[in-house]
């Protein structure tokens, strides 16, 4: 199935999405890495996300001595434990486990965070990001480029969001973050400009929660920034989608 120029995938469950996108991730970037010194890849910190960080990190034949990981966004409060972060569940699926070239961050708690989103897009657009490694959220947001906050033509590749009702109350359930006991209401994101200008973008989408959302966005033949998840229509890359999440349609 094609949803515009998005190829999608769907598995049995969760377990054989996440070794099948990391199967297909870890072919692009020996791809990538035979065909050029450095690689940038960036990855999304999620509950949707842990299957495919986990079965990447033992995919054979890959150099991470030559890649440069990014993670996508960030929550955004200066009092919350690193712990309950965005970067603590990368770095525990994934980066502990690879030892990549570097690891760029978000600062959670960085004293300005305009500045913090500056300093981040400066990073950002050193070099061309080769891999994106995406989720969907249940506002429909990418990264956290939510609903009535996305422009598609945005100029900034990083930037300060509003987190949507619907993205705290995804965060609240994910055990990854329900320990913290809330969700702060600020973030910092990549853009969607950023995003889709990556060589190859692979976006991983189980659980039945996101069954709804994803119903919502293949059924929009077009990009709107109603639903920022809709960008993909226009992306050459792959949905993975598990029988919990796939529509009943399909």
């Amino acid at each position: 199935m094609q949803y515009g120029k998005t190829r999608v995938v769907v598995c049995e469950n969760e377990i054989e999405l996440g070794r099948t996108a990391a199967s297909d991730i870890a072919a692009a970037l020996r791809n990538r890495l035979a065909a050029q010194d450095q690689v940038r890849i960036v990855f999304s910190a999620a509950e949707s996300q842990i299957t495919t960080l986990e079965a990447l990190a033992p995919q054979p034949d890959i150099d991470w001595s030559r890649v440069t990981c990014f993670n996508v966004d960030e929550l955004y409060e200066p009092d919350m434990p690193a712990g309950a972060t965005c970067a603590q569940l990368t770095a525990s699926l994934l980066y502990e486990r690879i030892q990549p070239a570097c690891i760029h961050l978000i600062q959670h708690d960085a004293p300005d965070p305009g500045a913090e989103a500056q300093r981040f897009e400066a990073l950002v657009r050193e070099r061309p990001i080769d891999i994106a490694c995406l989720g969907i959220g249940r506002s429909g947001h990418i990264a956290l480029n939510e609903p009535g906050q996305t422009n598609f033509d945005d100029p900034q590749w990083v930037r300060m969001v509003t987190i949507d009702e619907s993205s705290k109350q995804q965060l609240m359930d994910d055990p990854h973050f329900q320990k913290l006991g809330y969700v702060p209401s600020r973030g910092i994101t990549m853009t969607i400009p950023a995003l889709i200008s990556a060589q190859h973008t692979f976006t991983m989408v189980p659980l039945a929660s996101k069954r709804d959302i994803v119903t919502k966005v293949l059924a929009q033949t077009a990009p709107t920034p109603r639903l920022p998840a809709t960008i993909l229509s226009a992306v050459e890359g792959a949905l993975y989608l598990d029988r919990a999440s796939c529509p009943t349609s399909i």
